[in-house]
């Protein structure tokens, strides 16, 4: 029954435990004990009052009438016939007490230590210096990370660019970015970070992410694996582009992802009805989200039309759809921009800066900051300092890019500038020729024919690049082609591979002259048996093979094929001990092709070790088959066709045949790129199937067309798209009009041609460019790849307080080394309500403090802030009173021993880090709503690092004294001793908590901590180290700021007064960027100081008891 002085809880309220102290008819005044000093009033309706039973080893405070102070007591148990609780005291004494006698404290955290030992209810300084070494910890981490929760904890490998792109995003309030990365650099990597890092800062935020269906799972698979998505519950909604109508176009969105956006940006364009609305769905929802990320390796040369679509949905103000004439010229303006930038680089000649530095200041007129970084660099190369000539040149090129790009949120890495982290392009396959060159000289000789005397117009031109390309996979797809041109009709599956549009040239088109009779003896000829001969049979045998070798069978089986299969099946139905099948891809141009290799293969090798992907397959099927081929080690061979060639990440493959090469070399690069990525597999073996050993064999020639011509096995092609497009239909015209020599001819062209559009794409591309050298881009890697380094020290300083302290058990994992839980145990510090609601959900999992060991195995946490356990640990650490406060009495033999001679006062340990008040006031004043302040905290965390700082003050002196002593501090800055030897220290709580009262008075005990914590700060603040600390500081981030603004302030001069009414967006983010730059500046120059713990230290030559006992 509640009555008044009732233990009581509400779900109406977070407040936790509180106590009723008077109450009406329908409702209560409840009390919410926070500390000593503070409690809060709350109305609740009596309906909504739960009795609230305290579990074991909850803290709890009890008022002493006799000693006229309050004890702090930990709950035992509770006495079900006398309604009363058990209660452990300090001194090992225990008492029963009603529930009315008991206060404990709400879930609001304590505002200050210095409370605590005000009323002295500090604990031993065991829990002290276990409890600061992990907020040392997570402080440090915060500092090195910039406050990136998301990025630091997420288990991912740490790239340079990756790392510079997430905290570039995470850095700026307004969150609308178009990830622009080549392929194979991990985009889905930087924006599931972001998604992590926004999940984290918003609790109750939702997000959408929009994909293609084929890479519905894999980003399920990426945001799981990696990032935790199912952490955040129900808050991300993974939707395929075919799906969008299942999200409302009314729905209050936060956070939206597309990825490959400039497909859907290509659907604004589009004749198809359904792919318009699908665009316009999406176009509605880019407009209405917050935060938005676009995720394109698409170039913006020769695809404006689509790029100017994608910044559209980015910045509708700015990028109207309708004014592609305008945007096209700013394209072509950038070009002499980046014609400026290409040689202007760090490393280059005096002879070749100083005519670069000319256009510089000719272009660059009205930039004021630029011109003079232009003569601070005239007069460095004067000098001859390399080193300083270089970093002006990366600050120009920043500059140049930041003020000047296209669109100043996107960001694009090259492959060119991360080589480091990514392998060298070594695709060169190992080609296999046809076993049937009889029946190919055959087939080779008729098409040649058919060529020869085709009339020279287009429609026929058409027909004969489809006669090639099918005649360069499984012949029976050629057969399907050549009936149905026979028979003037079209099949629905012939439709669905090549379009009905294509097929209706195929069978509208009239037959020229002898043209019947050349196609039937092609037919005889395809159709002629070849047993063991076919292009399928060839894959067999090559299958069986490496087979063989990878599974070790010995050597007498190799010469033997069927032996061999034999032996393989048997390995397939019982593996040996270390039998590991390799992944094996197979691509295909064709569906038909794709089916009947998988049918193929199934034969011999049965049906669960077989997976496809293919176009004619539901998304659920795909991802299935794809789940199938990564994580069943009995499922070793994927066969795909052209469905597989776009996003999906293959990169733990050990062997990928060609079995045939698209006459598409932009489609032959989304295919090389499912493998040529980041992380991919060492040692990688590349197969092609390339058709009849024969002289003049146009499929020989197209491959060293694509080989030597557009060098697509040695390096990436992505960013010559447009250029292959443009180039393409020539080759089409070439091939039919001289064959295979028409092809070879095209080669040195290609070559040359491709050298000249990379100078047009480098031009285009520089101002897009991350220059990963930049001072802030290095700096800020560099501290985190050092932070993961000292994974041994973040593991020490988490199990002090999670193992030593709270008595937690370290469980480690059965199988894998540096992987390990905790689990709480009958002597676990935590109340059973508070363990359950706060910790257990997080010590389920395994985690390791070491990046590489949790990037290796799935479904493991990495230990850093902003994962779950060690969040709720910092969560409940900052509520928990325990080991914020302490007092001791410090033996040292070189102190004076004689009574009255003691040292005595305070230690308070402060954390430091920019006051956002006067930011968050200048928000207000000025009206500015939805501001993102974390982001600004992320900011202000780059411009003045917080940092950790302990003062130490005597306390013997009515005015109380910074201790600058080197000898002195010595001795109080020696880590906590408590049991044996000399120089040992003793724990001032519980029975000794009375010495406290021969140093201070206990009538003036808690105006003497609130005078010690006053003065504390004032010392702090006017310590000279503190003050260069701040100047420094603040000169630095000045500095940052101003340029900031002016580049913004730049880039809207540029534009013309008509653009700039319609660029209010732009000028409203001066205005507030202006008026907080003061504000920050403020906030650095006088920081906030935070107390994380305090204490009272006596140091003297004597111990204060006789008996050895606990410290």
């Amino acid at each position: 029954m509640i009555d008044v002085g009732s233990l009581v809880r509400s779900p109406k309220n977070d407040l936790g435990v509180g106590k009723v102290v008077e109450f009406s008819r329908t409702e209560a005044l409840i009390e919410y004990f926070c500390s000593v000093k503070n409690r809060l009033s709350k109305t609740v309706p009596l309906a909504l009052l739960q009795e609230a039973r305290l579990q074991r080893q909850t803290r709890c405070y009890l008022w002493s009438t006799t000693q006229e102070r309050w004890i702090i007591g930990r709950i035992y148990d509770w006495d079900e016939d006398r309604m009363l609780y058990d209660i452990d005291l300090p001194d090992s004494q225990s008492i029963q007490a009603d529930e009315t006698e008991i206060y404990v404290r709400c879930n609001i955290p304590i505002a200050d230590p210095i409370d605590i030992l005000a009323v002295k209810g500090q604990e031993t300084p065991y829990f002290h210096d276990r409890r600061l070494a992990f907020v040392q910890s997570a402080i440090a981490q915060r500092a090195v990370s910039r406050g990136m929760t998301g990025l630091i904890s997420a288990n991912i490998d740490l790239y340079p660019h990756q790392v510079e792109v997430v905290r570039r995003v995470l850095e700026d309030p307004i969150g609308r970015y178009l990830l622009a990365d080549e392929v194979g650099l991990g985009k889905t990597v930087e924006a599931g970070t972001i998604l992590r890092q926004y999940l984290l800062d918003e609790p109750s935020g939702r997000a959408v992410v929009l994909v293609p269906k084929y890479l519905l799972e894999q980003w399920r698979d990426e945001l799981e694996n990696k990032f935790y998505l199912s952490h955040f519950a129900d808050r991300v909604q993974l939707v395929s582009l075919s799906e969008i109508n299942q999200i409302s176009r009314n729905a209050n969105l936060d956070f939206l992802i597309v990825d490959e956006a400039h497909h859907v940006a290509a659907m604004a364009n589009s004749g198809d009805r359904s792919q318009k609305q699908c665009f316009e769905i999406c176009q509605t929802l880019a407009h209405k989200s917050k935060n938005l990320l676009l995720l394109s390796g698409m170039p913006v040369l020769g695809h404006e039309r689509d790029f100017l679509t994608m910044l559209h949905l980015l910045d509708p103000t700015t990028y109207r759809i309708d004014d592609l004439a305008n945007f096209k010229e700013q394209v072509q303006n950038r070009q002499e921009i980046g014609h400026v930038l290409l040689d202007f680089r760090s490393g280059a000649k005096p002879v070749v800066l100083k005519p670069k530095l000319a256009e510089i200041r000719t272009l660059f007129a009205t930039d004021d900051y630029l011109i003079g970084l232009a003569d601070e660099l005239d007069s460095c190369l004067e000098t001859e300092k390399a080193t300083e000539c270089d970093r002006i040149i990366r600050t120009i090129r920043t500059h140049i890019s930041d003020t000047y790009r296209l669109y100043r949120r996107m960001l694009r890495n090259q492959r060119d500038a991360v080589e480091d982290v990514i392998f060298d392009r070594d695709a060169i396959p190992k080609v296999e020729y046809d076993l049937n060159d009889e029946q190919w000289s055959e087939i080779h000789t008729i098409l040649e024919k058919w060529r020869t005397l085709a009339p020279q117009k287009t429609a026929y031109q058409r027909i004969f690049l489809l006669f090639f390309r099918t005649s360069g996979t499984w012949l029976n797809v050629l057969e399907r082609i050549v009936k149905a041109r026979l028979q003037k009709k079209s099949t629905a599956e012939l439709d669905r591979e090549f379009g009905s549009k294509y097929m209706g040239i195929v069978t509208q088109t009239a037959l020229f002259s002898g043209e019947s009779a050349i196609l039937e003896s092609l037919l005889n000829a395809v159709e002629k048996p070849q047993e063991g001969a076919d292009r399928l049979s060839l894959l067999r045998i090559a299958v069986i093979r490496f087979l063989g070798v990878t599974l070790k069978i010995p050597p007498e089986y190799h010469n033997k094929p069927r032996d061999l299969l034999s032996r393989i099946q048997q390995q397939i139905k019982r593996p040996l001990p270390g039998d590991k099948f390799p992944k094996i891809v197979i691509f295909t141009s064709f569906t038909g092709t794709c089916q009947a290799i998988a049918e193929n293969l199934v034969k011999i090798l049965g049906k669960n070790a077989i997976a496809s992907h293919e176009t004619s397959k539901s998304a659920a099927d795909a991802e299935a088959n794809l789940k199938r081929f990564k994580n069943e080690q009995n499922c070793f061979v994927l066969v795909c066709d052209r469905s597989a060639e776009e996003g999906l990440n293959l990169q733990f493959a050990d062997w990928f045949i060609h079995f045939d090469l698209p006459w598409f070399p932009n489609q032959l690069e989304q295919r090389l790129g499912r493998v040529d990525r980041i992380g991919s597999k060492m040692g990688l073996q590349f197969c092609l199937f390339a058709g009849p050993d024969l002289p003049d064999s146009p499929h020989e020639a197209w491959y060293q067309v694509l080989k030597d011509g557009f060098g697509i096995f040695n390096k990436s092609i992505a960013s010559l798209q447009f250029y292959v497009e443009q180039k393409l239909p020539q080759l089409e015209e070439k091939l039919f009009a001289e064959g295979a020599k028409g092809l070879a001819i095209e080669i040195q062209s290609i070559k040359a041609e491709i050298e000249q559009e990379k100078i047009k794409i480098k031009e285009q591309q520089v101002l897009d460019e991350i220059d990963l050298l930049d001072e802030t881009a290095s700096q800020y890697f560099e501290s985190l790849d050092d932070c993961d380094a000292k994974h041994k020290e973040m593991q020490r300083a988490t199990e002090g307080w999670i193992c030593q302290a709270l008595n937690f058990k370290q469980v480690e994992h059965p199988t894998i080394s540096g992987l390990m839980r905790y689990q709480p145990s009958q002597k676990t510090l935590i109340p059973s309500n508070d363990l359950r609601t706060r910790l257990i959900p997080y010590c389920q999992q395994y985690g390791s403090y070491n990046r590489r060991v949790a990037h290796q195995n799935s479904d493991v946490a990495l230990y850093r802030i902003g994962e779950g356990l060690i969040d709720a640990l910092g969560s409940y650490i900052r509520w928990d009173d325990r080991g914020q406060a302490f007092a001791l009495w410090r033996h040292d033999e070189s102190w004076d021993a004689e009574e009255g001679k003691e040292w005595f006062g305070l230690q308070f340990n402060y954390s430091i880090q920019t006051d956002l008040q006067p930011a968050e006031q200048v928000l207000q004043s000025q009206n500015i709503e939805n501001y993102n302040l974390k982001a600004l905290q992320r900011r202000a965390d780059a411009l003045f690092v917080p940092v950790f700082e302990t003062v130490f003050v005597d306390a013997r002196n009515e005015s109380m004294l910074l201790v600058e002593d080197g000898e002195l501090l010595k001795i109080l800055q020696r880590a906590y001793k408590g049991k044996g030897g000399p120089n040992r220290d003793y724990n001032l709580s519980k029975n000794r908590t009375v010495i406290l009262d021969n140093f201070v008075d206990p009538l003036e005990w808690d105006d003497f901590c609130q005078r010690g914590r006053v003065v504390s700060e004032e010392l702090l603040r006017g310590r000279g180290d503190f003050v260069e600390m701040c100047d420094r500081s603040a000169v630095s981030a000045a500095i940052q700021l101003e340029n900031r603004v002016n580049q913004l302030q730049l880039r809207l001069n540029r534009l013309s007064q008509s653009e700039q009414l319609l660029e209010s967006v732009l000028a409203d983010e001066i205005s507030t960027e202006s008026v907080l730059s003061q504000a920050v500046l403020a906030g650095i120059r006088q920081p906030r100081l935070t107390l994380e713990s305090v204490g009272f230290i006596v140091i003297s030559g004597r111990a204060p008891v006789k008996s050895e006992d606990e410290g």
